[in-house]
């Protein structure tokens, strides 16, 4: 569970952007997410765990007395680090009556993650670029589960098996979790040749968090995702071994607006069929976000990957 944001959080974000800018911020009282720099600039910045937050009535009429430039800033606190976000606010006080109101007459937005920023779900146009992350001192790394999936990588396949749908999943699943990738697949209870995908996926359910709730549906039953350690989906990936392409690139489209990478995994025979689909519609809008790997390249990247294990393990080992 990651805490509150809370005052200390907010003077780290403070600090960060004093660097950034190079300038002082002085708060705007009474209110705590208002403050301006010695250029008179304004920033509303925001802070939470949560993927909503909420503008006060007095932040509205202070914005709208000062009629000055500015920068949103939304911060996205997670369990090892704080994710710092910006964008204009001219987009925001243009669009705020636009925004569900709250009880108490402000307005509120929610905020959707993409692998680079985010984007205020309320509000097309106002998009947040990522401009740095904050690591908290002392968070490290379990490599314990790194050890199992080299063991398993290195497991001898013979040259001429004809590999399953299953396995190539299994593939996808290794391949991420070596990166230190969460991995998840729903076809945990399918066997492979490298062993059930359930035990070799690190989630038993798909990472939730940093998913929009009306996505959750369709995500959950794409073939592999990589998630970062936060649990933010960065990969996506389609087995397309018997079944239509269309369908997989169905699935994917549902999902473009995370900014998540795509991918299609299929034989090379079917990269002309691939082709023809995604100019059809709707694909056709975001056929670049779209990306094709046949089984030959899925196998070179998985060869370098056992190869590269074989050298470390070979150069780390305590022998003298």
């Amino acid at each position: 569970m990651v805490n509150k944001f809370n005052t200390e959080d907010r003077k780290i974000i403070l600090h960060e952007l004093e660097k950034i800018q190079k300038t002082k911020l002085v708060q705007i009282k009474p209110s705590k997410k208002l403050y301006k720099d010695e250029s008179g600039m304004i920033y509303l910045i925001f802070g939470g765990r949560e993927n909503w937050h909420g503008i006060s009535k007095n932040i509205v009429e202070t914005l709208k007395n000062l009629k000055r430039d500015g920068v949103i800033i939304i911060a996205k606190k997670y369990r090892s680090k704080i994710d710092v976000c910006a964008g204009p606010l001219s987009i925001l006080i243009k669009d705020l009556y636009n925004l569900p109101e709250t009880k108490s007459k402000g307005y509120q937005f929610h905020t959707v993650l993409t692998e680079d920023g985010m984007y205020i779900e309320e509000i097309e146009d106002l998009y947040l670029n990522k401009i740095c992350e904050i690591h908290y001192p002392g968070y490290t790394k379990n490599l314990e589960r790194l050890k199992q999936i080299s063991k398993i990588i290195n497991i001898e396949v013979e040259n001429d098996r004809e590999f399953t749908h299953s396995d190539i999943q299994a593939k996808l699943l290794l391949i991420g979790s070596y990166l230190n990738y969460r991995t998840y697949t729903p076809d945990r209870s399918k066997n492979s040749i490298y062993g059930l995908l359930g035990d070799l996926c690190t989630e038993t359910v798909i990472p939730e968090d940093y998913i929009p709730p009306k996505q959750i549906d369709t995500i959950k039953y794409i073939d592999v995702i990589w998630f970062d350690e936060e649990g933010f989906p960065t990969h996506a990936f389609e087995v397309e071994h018997s079944t239509d392409i269309t369908k997989g690139l169905l699935r994917l489209f549902q999902v473009h607006k995370l900014k998540i990478k795509m991918y299609i995994i299929a034989n090379s025979s079917n990269r002309k069929k691939y082709e023809k689909e995604i100019k059809k519609t709707p694909f056709h809008k975001i056929k670049d976000s779209y990306i094709f790997k046949d089984y030959s390249e899925l196998d070179d990247f998985f060869r370098s990957v056992k190869e590269f294990n074989k050298i470390q393990n070979n150069f780390l080992q305590d022998k003298r």
